[in-house]
């Protein structure tokens, strides 16, 4: 029986989401729970979008199979009964088994935040990218409009990874200040190339603090090379915050 689990985590101790030999990953913890829990039955754990380590989530989505009549919210407390305090399952769902929660995901939203205020913050500084010199808000909402509809983001994609397709389908890209006088730069896509927010996001802070301008952006996405955004933003800045599914298919936690 195909399982949902809407997954939040702190990335900062992680080594990535996807599982990996030696290392402490998100796909490996929840997979260490569900076998103590349903056995080695339960196989593996599939996630609906990769994060690099470091960057969080507060709506990933995962799936397995296992068989059990255990009502949805107990698998949900033993899950989290068996899971370190850095991530959490929020929410379990039964779905249709041939759910895919990567393929079958319309969109994908994600948030980066900065402080580019004199002083950083002990207490947030696992989740936000503290920069000393002030940026201007209105250049890089000017920039990120470059951004928006269907794109060849080869330009932002990693050089060593991801050698298929780099078009994507930008939605929508919102860069504001909010009241806590954080700069908060919000995505939405149908899916991300590997690293494409934080160059993207590094590409804008250059706009903002004026060392580049809005033209160099609008160069890097009409004439596409892998890699010439360069510089990549710190991960633990990101976070996932919701994949979407569409009106067919509600994993709202």
């Amino acid at each position: 029986m195909r399982t949902a689990l809407i997954v939040e985590y702190d990335g900062a101790d992680f080594s990535g989401s996807q599982f990996q030999l030696n290392a402490r990953t998100v796909q490996g913890e929840l997979e260490s729970a569900a076998a103590t829990i349903f056995g080695d039955d339960a196989g593996r754990i599939s996630l609906a979008s990769r994060t690099d380590a470091g960057v969080h989530a507060f709506g990933q989505v995962a799936s397995l199979d296992i068989e059990t009549r255990m009502p949805v919210d107990e698998i949900r407390d033993a899950m989290n009964g068996n899971l370190p305090p850095d991530i959490s399952v929020k929410h379990v769902k039964r779905v249709r088994q041939d759910f895919d929660p990567r393929r079958d995901a319309v969109a994908r939203e994600y948030r980066y935040i900065i402080n580019d205020g004199p002083a950083s913050s002990p207490i947030r500084r696992r989740r936000e990218y503290h920069l000393k010199r002030r940026l201007e808000v209105a250049l890089m909402t000017n920039a990120a409009r470059h951004f928006i509809g269907v794109h060849d983001f080869a330009s932002f994609a990693a050089t060593t990874t991801d050698h298929g397709s780099t078009i994507r389908v930008m939605e929508t890209v919102v860069v504001k200040r909010n009241s806590e006088n954080r700069i908060v730069f919000d995505f939405r896509a149908n899916a991300f190339v590997r690293q494409q927010i934080r160059r993207i996001v590094s590409a804008l802070i250059a706009v903002g603090n004026s060392s580049k301008t809005e033209d160099w952006i609008a160069s890097l996405i009409h004439s596409p090379k892998r890699g010439a955004a360069t510089q990549n933003a710190p991960p633990h800045g990101l976070t996932l915050m919701r994949i979407d599914y569409g009106p067919q298919l509600s994993l709202e936690a």
